[in-house]
């Protein structure tokens, strides 16, 4: 009679795990970083705020969807931007996370190291690149940039 409790209970238990998982995952939407707005039909980011070296995320909201995006330095010292996506594990709408010298896919767990230059696919898996351009003291990306990335989000 235990033994039959105590299975019930574990069985009760990973239901109740499975339909949470399953509330906090399907439909949901990707997380927000510090949030950019555009001016002039441009997100502006200071340079100073993320020539270090590192990788700085953000979130970019467009009609009630955040696009997630970030920023790195690659080994020549030139600053690159991505979408936090890749074409494959978009739809679990995890993104990266800094891990050391490296941006993982949270999804599968597949790393780019921050130095290198071009990021060679890995399958389909590989931050998407997002244009940008350097004016001044700033990072400028055009608005239409980001919403072409609104379906991976």
């Amino acid at each position: 009679m235990k033994v039959f409790h105590a299975m019930s209970i574990l069985q009760n238990s990973i239901a109740l795990w499975l339909a949470v998982a399953m509330l906090t995952c399907c439909g949901r939407q990707a997380p927000e970083h510090p949030v950019v707005v555009s001016h002039g039909g441009e997100v502006s980011i200071p340079l100073k705020g993320i020539n270090d070296g590192g990788v700085h995320f953000f979130t970019f909201n467009h009609e009630g969807k955040n696009i997630n995006f970030f920023v790195r330095t690659d080994g020549t010292g030139k600053l690159q931007a991505h979408f936090d996506a890749c074409y494959s594990c978009y739809k679990y709408k995890l993104g990266y996370v800094h891990e050391g010298n490296q941006v993982v896919c949270i999804a599968c767990r597949i790393g780019y190291n921050l130095a290198d230059v071009v990021w060679d696919y890995i399958g389909a898996c590989a931050p998407i690149n997002l244009k940008s351009r350097i004016a001044g003291q700033y990072m400028l990306i055009k608005r239409t940039w980001l919403e072409k990335g609104e379906r991976f989000f």
